[in-house]
């Protein structure tokens, strides 16, 4: 019998698979924060593919809008760093929705400060948005649950920058996303005895306007090309970007009743590029 051998030679791209559409959420309601981003907006479409009633909320009233009528679904704006617009937002999803069963914080903002000039309001506004915000919605609908009496889901969205970090110009973000991680983890153990299961995804190499934004800010570094530093952001086992309907099939699988037994968690879905 001919040995296998592994080689770094001829190497492709592994094929993106479509997620199932059925209809595992069939009669759930969801509130879906940062709605309008690559993969918020996949996360919207799958979740109502699967039999779910979705709300959708970003900071763009031009962009919702546009989301809204491609869906045809509910959605408001809102700034997630003010804690009257989080809480404002929430109360909508639940009269529009006649309540809800699950929350998707996708939110987030990434942006580059050198790692020893970072001012405080830059810090503040990186935590308010990647971690406070979303901690005030994850309260409220999970206020709303307890009231209810139902059982319910929340998925947060980290990143793999909150395990490995990224010091270069991401110090903030990668300091505010290991903070989502650790959220995560108190929610899930606070939340428990309420049949309210939270767990969270760190995404990387995801084909977002977010990383080349980020490709962008290390070509201003480094004198690259923006192009290059962002086709060159791939997973190293797919050989490719990660997409967004992927992250977004790891959410809707969060949510649902089969990731019971996974509670408190911040999963990879980075092509395997984090190894724990």
């Amino acid at each position: 019998m001919a040995a296998f051998t592994f080689s770094s030679q001829h190497r492709r791209p592994l094929p993106v698979r479509d997620a199932n559409p059925h209809p595992i959420h069939a009669g759930k309601r969801f509130l879906v924060l940062g709605a309008t981003g690559g993969v918020g907006s996949e996360t919207c479409a799958l979740l109502q593919a699967q039999g779910a009633a979705v709300f959708a909320a970003d900071l763009s009233a031009q962009k919702i809008a546009q989301l809204s009528d491609t869906l045809n679904i509910p959605g408001a704006t809102v700034d997630i760093g003010s804690e009257a617009e989080t809480a404002a937002c929430v109360e909508a999803a639940i009269t529009a929705l006649g309540g809800l069963d699950g929350l998707v914080n996708c939110i987030g903002i990434a942006e580059h400060f050198a790692p020893l000039d970072t001012t405080r309001s830059q810090w503040q506004r990186t935590m308010e948005i990647n971690v406070i915000g979303g901690y005030e919605a994850a309260a409220l609908v999970a206020k709303h649950l307890i009231a209810a009496g139902r059982p319910g889901a929340i998925v947060n969205i980290a990143s793999e920058a909150g395990k490995k970090g990224h010091s270069e110009t991401m110090l903030a973000y990668s300091v505010s996303k290991a903070a989502v991680i650790s959220l995560t983890r108190m929610l899930s153990e606070a939340l428990a005895t309420h049949d309210i299961n939270v767990n969270c995804l760190c995404p990387g190499s995801i084909a977002t306007p977010m990383l080349q934004d980020v490709a962008e800010q290390f070509a201003d570094m480094t004198g690259g090309a923006q192009t290059d530093i962002f086709d060159s952001m791939i997973s190293t086992q797919m050989h490719r970007h990660v997409q967004p309907s992927e992250v977004a099939g790891a959410i809707s699988f969060l949510l649902s009743d089969a990731a019971l037994p996974i509670r408190g968690q911040a999963i990879n879905v980075d092509g395997g590029d984090t190894p724990y």
